[in-house]
């Protein structure tokens, strides 16, 4: 596994998990009553991740070992998969960003939160964990997003072994995770409403949707570079 395989696959990591989606409207919601809750929720949400990365490693290793042609095939789609969701998130971070400023320029407040929390619910830091469990383990886009991106960066011809890669590749995901969900509990439960507006969504996917562009189009390349030289045993 190469440094420059390691560090795509944490710029990769990193702009997926701070993606706005349920796992992030969950997370920002109950962070808006209590740090620990998004703390707690956060812990849960990387949970269900664990859970998919097991799915796709017991997957992943069925198909490269006995089809690797496939296998390559599998990483094609996904690079192919990567374009398609980044253009989806620009093409509708700037169509919400473009609804904001017709409201805006009409006089009505479009920067609400996400939604309103009802004071007077009691839940538990448990009750966030279960929840965050459930939203991103029922979340059909997070495995296909972990089947179509992680086998890219996997290789034979690396150092380590098949398993140790998926490991390392995991662990890093995992923990970044949980530090983005702490960081992110915090700052919202210190900056409280005026953090989880829609303005403030449409610009974080607008951002996150040109990088997983920019490196969906890294992979395609890469891809047809080592298939041409006829290499199948190692695209990444």
């Amino acid at each position: 596994m190469s440094y420059e395989v390691l560090v795509t696959w944490m710029v990769l990591s990193m702009v997926a998990i701070a993606l706005p989606g349920p796992d992030f409207v969950y997370i920002t919601s109950v962070s808006l009553r209590k740090r620990s809750y998004g703390i707690w929720g956060g812990i849960g949400v990387q949970l269900g991740i664990t859970v998919h990365l097991i799915l796709t490693y017991v997957g992943a290793m069925v198909f490269f070992t006995r089809h690797p042609l496939a296998f390559r095939g599998i990483q094609f789609l996904g690079a192919l998969f990567l374009v398609y969701l980044s253009v989806k998130i620009i093409l509708e971070a700037v169509r919400e960003l473009k609804h904001l400023r017709t409201l805006k320029n009409h006089g009505e407040d479009a920067d609400t939160s996400i939604y309103k929390l009802n004071k007077k619910e009691q839940i538990s830091n448990f009750d966030c964990f279960k929840k965050g469990l459930f939203v991103n383990l029922l979340n059909p886009k997070a495995f296909v997003f972990i089947v179509s991106t992680l086998p890219q960066f996997l290789s034979t011809k690396a150092s380590f072994t098949f398993t140790q890669q998926f490991m390392v590749l995991g662990s890093f995901h995992i923990l970044f995770g949980v530090l983005w969900w702490v960081v992110l509990a915090a700052m919202v439960n210190f900056l409280s409403r005026r953090f989880a507006t829609p303005s403030f969504r449409a610009k974080l996917e607008l951002i996150s949707g040109l990088i997983i562009l920019f490196l969906a189009i890294a992979l395609i390349i890469r891809i047809f570079v080592v298939l041409y030289s006829g290499d199948f045993t190692s695209i990444v």
